[in-house]
């Protein structure tokens, strides 16, 4: 089994990277892998409708590396910051173009398990959850209840103070290991 998580934050050692790295190291599952969006070029989605007709994407950037990783994963854990209330614009241009690319070609993600992560300092966990969770939803995913995997921090490190959001990580590391092991 192969594990993939997405981490949406500008920040590749911030918080949503760790809450990241502990569902998936909770998850049990050996073969993971993380993908920071911010090291690679993924330019907004143009809405030209070229993907529908072609199966392709007419933007020239790294999209397809990660569509790559996804199509070839068993599980997949997005996790965004919560910037003004939504994800992180790295994690919006990931959604938008994804969404298009992967509804064009038959939502290959369908059946694998999917699950989400926000952190926030103080508001935006529900809208920007929701806005992962749905995603993954219309991706056709298996979407484990775990309740909402979130945190609050402000400062780099400060996710270690959370105690009941890391909690809640091992969680969902724990149910996504046990799901994918029910599916495989």
């Amino acid at each position: 089994m192969r594990i993939l998580g997405i981490n949406g934050s500008p920040r590749k050692d911030g918080n949503t990277r760790y809450m990241l790295e502990v569902v998936l190291k909770e998850s049990g599952i050996e073969d993971r892998k993380i993908i920071d969006l911010v090291d690679y070029d993924i330019k907004p989605c143009n809405a030209c409708g070229e993907c529908w007709k072609t199966k392709k994407c007419p933007v020239k950037d790294d999209l397809e590396i990660i569509i790559e990783e996804m199509v070839k994963s068993d599980a997949i854990v997005i996790a965004s910051p919560v910037y003004y209330g939504v994800v992180s614009a790295q994690m919006k241009a990931f959604i938008d173009r994804t969404g298009e690319i992967l509804g064009a070609r038959g939502f290959p993600l369908k059946g694998k398990v999917g699950a989400a992560i926000s952190v926030a300092r103080r508001w935006g966990h529900l809208s920007t959850i929701n806005a992962l969770l749905l995603y993954l939803l219309q991706m056709r995913m298996i979407v484990p209840g775990a309740g909402w995997c979130s945190a609050t921090a402000k400062e780099r490190g400060d996710i270690i103070k959370d105690e009941e959001g890391l909690e809640r990580a091992r969680e969902l590391g724990k149910i996504i290991g046990e799901l994918c092991g029910k599916l495989s």
